[in-house]
């Protein structure tokens, strides 16, 4: 993949930086994020301050700064005078954050098919075709690719743009890498299976044509699908001894 298909493929749906965050516990919240999200860390895994902190060529108190951001948002778990390690996910709560997640992507979504102009569509065809083109290179499931993960959040991301709702797309947004860190935990991979293949045509189709209903359905039915997948999957690991 070139330098430049990599940095196109590195947006999602924004969500605005904590406040007040440093650039340090920034930069050290985004590497762990991603290799939580695209890495080899497991729940369970213990993470190391010292380690990190040595990796990223800082002091240690953007590294606890960082980490204790994502115990917050539910990706690791501090314990103190013990350590931290990366979470596990509760297959029930998992599959209700995923009816939420459904709900509030599906609001978005629709607004978009509702709202997008006439001038929107040339971009979002050619973002379409052009993710098309990138996944054909793509590696199957086993190859963990970072493309999938990366290419469903470009397309999101312009969905968001195009629903000109700030305060709906910030929830929204805030969805993202725990639902990719959800799939990634049960499944290894977040390769672009049929039914999302599916899902996809049936979005860009209702954008086009701006049916904001058909829109609505199309990633409301696919996440919560996806959900139900999971919450399954990670029952049955929990029920398989380590």
């Amino acid at each position: 993949m070139s330098a430049a298909t990599a940095t196109r493929f590195t947006v999602r749906p924004s969500r605005r930086i904590a406040a007040g965050t440093a650039p340090l516990a920034q930069g050290a919240y985004t590497h762990l994020l991603q290799q939580l999200l695209e890495g080899d860390l497991k729940p369970g895994d213990w993470l190391s301050v010292m380690d990190i902190s040595a990796q990223l060529q800082c002091s240690r108190v953007p590294v606890m700064e960082a980490l204790k951001r994502l115990d917050t948002e539910g990706f690791v778990e501090i314990t103190p005078q013990v350590g931290c390690r990366v979470a596990r996910p509760n297959a029930a709560e998992v599959q209700d954050f995923f009816e939420l997640f459904a709900a509030v992507e599906g609001c978005v979504t629709g607004l978009a098919a509702a709202r997008r102009t006439t001038a929107d569509l040339p971009a979002f065809k050619a973002l379409c075709r052009r993710i098309d083109l990138e996944l054909k290179t793509a590696g199957p499931p086993a190859a963990r690719d970072p493309r999938y993960r990366r290419a469903n959040l470009e397309f999101h991301t312009m969905i968001h743009e195009l629903a000109r709702a700030p305060l709906a797309c910030a929830v929204a947004a805030g969805m993202w890498d725990r639902s990719d860190f959800f799939i990634k935990v049960a499944f290894g991979s977040l390769y672009f299976g049929q039914h999302v293949r599916q899902a996809h045509l049936a979005i860009r189709r209702a954008i086009v044509s701006g049916d904001a209903q058909a829109a609505q359905a199309a990633i409301s039915g696919q996440l919560c699908a996806v959900g139900r997948l999971v919450s399954e999957r990670l029952a049955a690991m929990d029920q398989t001894p380590d």
